[in-house]
C-alpha cells in the first residue's frame, strides 16, 4: 500500500524483477501522489500504479491524488505500465521535452493524462490503451496544451465522461477521447476510438499546422450533439489536414474557428439526424475532395455537407470528387435566413446517390458565382 509519495532519481529505471508483478495501490486513508519528480530523467515499466478510486470518491479530480505528477526531466519514459481506478490524473505533466508515454493501460481513470508541454516539443503518446465506463466517472482520455510537435499514435480508446465528471474544469471542452489546443504542428494519426460522451477528437482553440490522418473515429453517447464524432471549429484553429480518415458520425468545423483546412479522402458515415460535414461560417477556405460520405441506413439524414453563412466575398471553398448518398440534401448551401449573398463555393467531378435534392440553395439566396453542379 501507497501512503506517502515515491521519491525518484535522476536516471533511475522502475520495474519489476524478471518475472516479478508488482502493484502500488493507494491506502484508502492516503490524500497524496505515488510520484513528483521535478527535473529528473527516469523510466517507469511494467508496474501497475492502482488509485483505489472506489474508496477514494472524494478526490475526484483534485490534483493532490494525481499518481504521478511530472515536472521537467528531458529524458522520462513511462511504458508498458497500468494505471488503474485513478481519482485524479493518472499522468500529469508540466514542461516535459520529448515525453515518451507508450503502450500503458489506462483503465477508470478520471482523467489519463494531462500534458501541458510549456511550447516545447511535446513527444509521443502511443500503443496505449484507454477504458473507461460508467462504474466511474471521468471528464478525458487525453488533454494536451502549448505543445510543439506532439504525436498521438496507435491508441484504443473510449468511454470518457460517460459518466460525466462532477466538475468539468476550466477547459474548454470535456467528454473526449482527445483534446489538443494552443499547440502547432501536432499529429494525430492511426487511433481506434469508440463511443465516449462527447466525441473522439477536439482540434482546439489555437492549434496551427495539425494533422489529423488514418484514424478510426466514433460519435458519443450524447444526444444530437454527439452525432459528430470530430470537431474543428474553435477559435484561433486554422491549416489543418483531415484525411484518410473512417468517421461513424460526422465532421463539425468553423464555428468560431477552423479555416484553411483540407478534408480529403475520409469516409463519413452518418446515423440520422447527424450531418457529414457541418461547415460553419469561419470555414471560409479549403478543400473537401475525395470524400466518401454516406447514410447509415435507410432514414435520411437531412445533410451531407452544409456550408453555412458564407458571405464573405474572401471565401474559397472547392467541394471536389466527394460521393455523397442518402440525405435528404446532399449538399445544402443557405445564409442566415435565408438571405443575403453566397460566395465562393466551386463543386466539381462530385456524385451523388439516393438523396432527395442533390444541391440545395433557398430561392432566395443570390450566389455570386454558380456553384458549378
Amino acid at each position: 500500500m501507497i501512503s506517502g509519495e515515491l521519491a525518484v532519481r535522476n536516471g533511475q529505471v522502475i520495474a519489476p524483477a524478471a518475472g516479478a508483478q508488482v502493484t502500488f495501490k493507494a491506502a484508502t486513508a492516503y490524500t497524496g501522489r505515488f510520484i513528483t519528480s521535478v527535473d529528473k530523467s527516469f523510466t517507469v515499466r511494467g508496474i501497475t500504479f492502482d488509485g483505489n478510486y472506489a474508496n477514494r470518491f472524494s478526490l475526484e479530480g483534485n490534483d493532490v491524488a494525481n499518481l504521478m505528477n511530472i515536472s521537467g526531466g528531458t529524458n522520462v519514459t513511462l511504458e508498458n505500465n497500468t494505471f488503474q481506478y485513478a481519482p485524479a490524473q493518472a499522468i500529469w505533466t508540466y514542461r516535459s521535452p520529448s515525453i515518451q508515454i507508450r503502450g500503458n493501460t489506462f483503465l477508470e481513470a478520471w482523467q489519463p493524462i494531462r500534458m501541458d508541454a510549456n511550447n516545447l516539443t511535446a513527444g509521443v503518446i502511443e500503443n496505449n490503451t484507454f477504458k473507461n465506463t460508467t462504474a466511474y466517472k471521468s471528464i478525458q482520455h487525453i488533454t494536451a496544451v502549448n505543445a510543439t510537435n506532439l504525436v498521438v499514435r496507435g491508441n484504443t480508446m473510449e468511454g470518457a465522461g460517460v459518466l460525466p465528471a462532477s466538475s468539468h474544469g476550466y477547459e474548454g471542452t470535456w467528454g473526449n477521447a482527445i483534446y489538443i489546443f494552443n499547440s502547432t504542428g501536432y499529429v494525430v494519426e492511426n487511433n481506434t476510438v469508440g463511443r465516449n460522451y462527447w466525441s473522439s477528437l477536439v482540434v482546439g482553440q489555437n492549434s496551427t499546422n495539425v494533422t489529423v490522418r488514418n484514424n478510426s473515429f466514433t460519435g458519443g453517447t450524447l444526444g444530437n450533439g454527439g452525432l459528430q464524432s470530430a470537431w474543428i471549429e474553435q477559435v484561433g484553429a486554422n491549416t489543418i489536414n483531415f484525411t484518410g480518415n473512417t468517421l461513424m458520425g460526422g465532421l463539425s468545423v468553423g464555428d468560431t474557428g477552423g479555416d484553411y483546412l483540407t478534408i480529403t479522402n475520409n469516409i463519413i458515415t452518418v446515423p440520422p439526424g447527424g450531418t457529414g460535414i457541418d461547415c460553419n461560417y469561419a470555414f471560409k477556405h479549403g478543400t473537401i475532395s475525395g470524400n466518401t460520405i454516406k447514410a447509415l441506413n435507410a432514414t435520411k439524414p437531412d445533410m451531407g455537407i452544409y456550408l453555412w453563412q458564407k458571405d464573405d466575398p474572401s471565401t474559397n471553398i472547392q467541394l471536389l470528387n466527394n460521393a455523397i448518398s442518402g440525405f435528404n440534401k446532399g449538399v445544402a448551401v443557405n445564409n442566415l435566413g435565408g438571405a443575403g449573398t453566397v460566395y465562393g463555393i466551386h463543386l466539381s467531378g462530385n456524385t451523388f446517390a439516393s438523396n432527395n435534392a442533390n444541391v440545395w440553395v433557398p430561392s432566395t439566396i443570390k450566389l455570386n458565382t454558380p456553384l458549378g453542379q
